[in-house]
């Protein structure tokens, strides 16, 4: 029996019961008690909150791991990539197989300084950006882009380390608060989107892309309207296609991966950031294709090829704040609700959760009528008419078809 160490609990339900179908023997570790997520028959035991090389090896020794799956997402486990990255090759001396992304991608992934300098040295479209070392520098550069501005952290998690800025009281106030080295960005105006990867040896596979909404000054894009599958401007799809095939085929990503980045008002792709694991849109991607990127993950780390995921339904996900009641799905659609984990056991937790709408594109006409009768405060932020729109666009790319994966 093939014994596997799932290293992080973000998701791990989804990784865990393909492996376990499959036939392995699997243990789950993470930063809390995970025996209630993901039920029983499987092991689970601590990750510390630091972690270096040495650290893990004796982990995966004490597990007598055949497979270790690096499974980033909960908050405190960003970091771990790189470590995860430099310690492969030792696992295999010692009989773990670790299907994990170069060290070189996984510091690309985990750290937005080094992305945006191989970015300029690459090509990638990325936003203007000047890289601070210290606190003086910031103004400075500040004074280059312009307002408003984004202060990225270097190393930071998700959903942390970014802060808008758009006048100097705000400047302020951040240049006393971040870690340095930051990254100085121009505000991008524009359309933000996500798209999940997963690769192997030899091809890369891609879930359809989401639309995020519109860029604002919350950095959440987690607050608004989000679907898949969508249409990229044929400019930026062209762009995005090529560099993806310029990050895959230079710096070897082997396991899931996503990319958040904008289509500026112009129309030209501006890619915000890559990180080195599946993301918040994996319930859409999955919604939308019937193909599950984190029970993909754990097919291919057992060695098998994964499909190549195809759209077939518009899924639409909705901002619903806490106490708000949607009605009952409309005729032949579904409403997904997402449980929470172990380091989030409230979906609610933040004031509002997300179902996801899930609607094959024979029972458009029903679904466009509920979402028009929904009331303005049934969405986060009075979002019904956004939800129209969004869906519209779904809709739409659902019947133009994806296109070919990169």
């Amino acid at each position: 029996m093939v014994r596997v160490v799932v290293l992080g609990e973000f998701r791990a339900d989804r990784v865990v019961l393909p492996l376990r179908q499959s036939g392995a023997e699997v243990t789950v570790l993470g930063f809390a008690g995970l025996a209630s997520f993901v039920g029983p028959g499987v092991a689970w035991g601590r990750l510390p909150t630091a972690l270096d090389g040495q650290a893990l090896l004796r982990l995966l020794d004490v597990s007598r791991a055949d497979i270790a799956l690096p499974n980033m997402g909960s908050h405190g486990q960003e970091q771990f990539l790189p470590v995860y990255a430099r310690a492969a090759s030792r696992a295999g001396e010692a009989g773990c197989r670790m299907p994990v992304h170069s060290e070189m991608f996984a510091l690309l992934a985990s750290d937005k300084v080094a992305f945006h300098r191989v970015a300029g040295e690459r090509g990638w479209p990325v936003p203007r950006g000047v890289v601070c070392e210290e606190a003086g520098a910031v103004k400075a550069a500040v004074a280059e882009l312009g307002f408003p501005v984004l202060v990225k952290e270097a190393r930071s998690e998700f959903g942390s380390g970014r802060h808008f800025v758009e006048d100097e009281v705000r400047l302020g106030r951040v240049r006393a608060e971040v870690t340095y080295p930051v990254l100085v960005q121009e505000a991008v105006s524009g359309e933000e989107y996500a798209v999940e990867f997963l690769s192997g040896p030899s091809a890369t596979v891609e879930w359809p892309v989401a639309s995020l909404g519109r860029l604002n000054s919350d950095c959440d894009p987690g607050r608004r309207v989000r679907v898949a599958p969508v249409a990229l401007p044929a400019r930026a799809r062209g762009e995005l296609t090529a560099t993806v095939a310029d990050m895959a085929g230079t710096f070897a990503p082997w396991g899931p991966w996503q990319i958040d980045f904008a289509v500026a008002d112009d129309g030209r792709l501006k890619v915000i950031e890559v990180n080195g694991r599946l993301s918040g849109v994996s319930n859409m991607s999955w919604a939308s294709t019937g193909c599950d990127p984190h029970a993909a993950y754990a097919h291919a780390a057992l060695g098998r090829t994964p499909r190549t995921p195809r759209a077939d339904r518009v899924a639409l996900e909705l901002p619903v704040p806490n106490g708000a009641l949607l009605p009952s799905a409309p005729a032949g659609a579904e409403l997904l609700c997402f449980p929470g984990s172990p380091l989030n056991p409230a979906p609610c937790v933040r004031g509002f959760h997300r179902p996801v709408l899930t609607v094959p594109e024979r029972f458009k006409d029903a679904a466009r009528a509920w979402l028009r009768a929904l009331p303005p405060s049934t969405l986060l932020n009075g979002a019904a008419d956004e939800a129209v729109r969004q869906w519209d666009r779904g809709l739409q790319a659902l019947g133009r078809g994806r296109p070919a994966p990169s």
